[in-house]
């Protein structure tokens, strides 16, 4: 391209561009971050770079996850870090080199056969250049589930009786009663087990197994979720529930970051949420909000829950490589939450 080059990331690239992210966004990017999120994802690393006179001044990068997607096993990518920086940027008018590089990253790595989608929740700018150059299309503007906390939910009970879903069977409603909720200080096979029982409910979905899960939930630097989990008499985890104080929607407060339950197990999700609602008000937030698809079951046992379902200006969008897999077909399709992003 001219004066410039593009080409994947190099081990030797690393330096020059955690200086040119400094330089773009105003604030340092530690090697121990940036190791966490390019070096120790288990789904490996999208990230290709420009360089001008040997320096990096640009790079699109993406945060890849492997996600279970019409029965087979494929890749859908968050966008991350990806920036010009801003002597090196144009306007709208013409592509310029921020189009280049996600071109390069695509042309390298999406397809049929290859990474199924990119996705992001991107600022307006973004959005604008991403839509207009590069396919991107709205999946959902985000509808947050919203909980106010105070003193009184320490130890509140679940509202039983307004359950949308089959209750869950288990021994006895003895048992059921004296299953407690632990914290999981790291996953392991159970993961996976679990995630097993819920993939059937959701058509497209990243495979939460012990490696996903531990890299992105317990091992990332400064944002190192609090992890419930219930597990039956026989020590199978049977649903989990993760969160920690972020801002999202508001500064500060308790944020649902992922939620791992079968719809079928009420009494999980019940004993999950007794103790995330008493863990967040302990901590002093004075709200607990997340995420969860519409058109799945738990959006309205949320509600039912006492939740309130608040509007966001937080956009979903998706560029798909397969026709069929569209943003409609993942509207409607794509079990997520703010685990698959890096928003909190």
């Amino acid at each position: 391209m001219g004066e410039y080059t593009l080409r994947e990331l190099e081990a030797g690239d690393v330096d020059s561009l955690l200086g040119a992210f400094a330089r773009t966004f105003g604030v340092a990017r530690t090697r121990e971050a940036w190791s966490w999120a390019f070096e120790r994802n288990p789904a490996g690393r999208r990230a290709f770079v420009a360089l001008h006179r040997g320096a990096v001044v640009g790079q699109f990068a993406a945060s890849p996850q492997r996600v279970w997607l019409d029965g087979r096993e494929r890749i859908f990518a968050q966008g991350v870090d990806s920036f010009v920086v801003p002597e090196h940027r144009s306007g709208l008018k013409r592509p310029g080199l921020f189009v280049e590089l996600a071109r390069a990253c695509f042309a390298a790595y999406g397809g049929r056969d290859k990474d199924v989608a990119y996705y992001g929740l991107p600022v307006e700018a973004a959005w604008r250049i991403g839509n207009r150059f590069l396919g991107y299309e709205v999946v959902r503007t985000e509808l947050a589930l919203v909980k106010e906390l105070s003193a009184a939910d320490h130890g509140a009970p679940i509202d039983r009786t307004s359950s949308q879903f089959a209750k869950a069977q288990f021994a006895s409603a003895e048992d059921a009663k004296s299953r407690g909720v632990t914290r999981i200080e790291r996953f392991d096979e159970q993961a996976k087990w679990l995630w097993d029982r819920c993939a059937p409910e959701w058509p497209a979905s990243a495979i939460r197994d012990a490696a996903f899960l531990n890299w992105r939930l317990l091992d990332a630097p400064a944002k190192r979720a609090d992890v419930l989990g219930v597990h039956d008499e026989r020590g199978i985890l049977r649903g989990f529930a993760a969160w920690r104080r972020a801002d999202f929607v508001l500064p500060g407060i308790a944020v649902l970051v992922d939620w791992c339950v079968p719809s079928a197990e009420t009494e999980v999700g019940e004993r999950l949420l007794e103790a995330l609602v008493r863990r967040a008000s302990e901590s002093g937030a004075p709200v607990l909000a997340g995420i969860v698809p519409p058109w799945s079951p738990w959006f309205a046992w949320f509600q039912a829950q006492g939740f309130l379902v608040h509007p966001t200006e937080y956009r979903m969008a998706a560029v798909t490589f397969e026709r069929r897999f569209d943003a409609a077909w993942l509207a409607e399709h794509w079990w997520y939450q703010l685990a698959d992003t890096d928003l909190v």
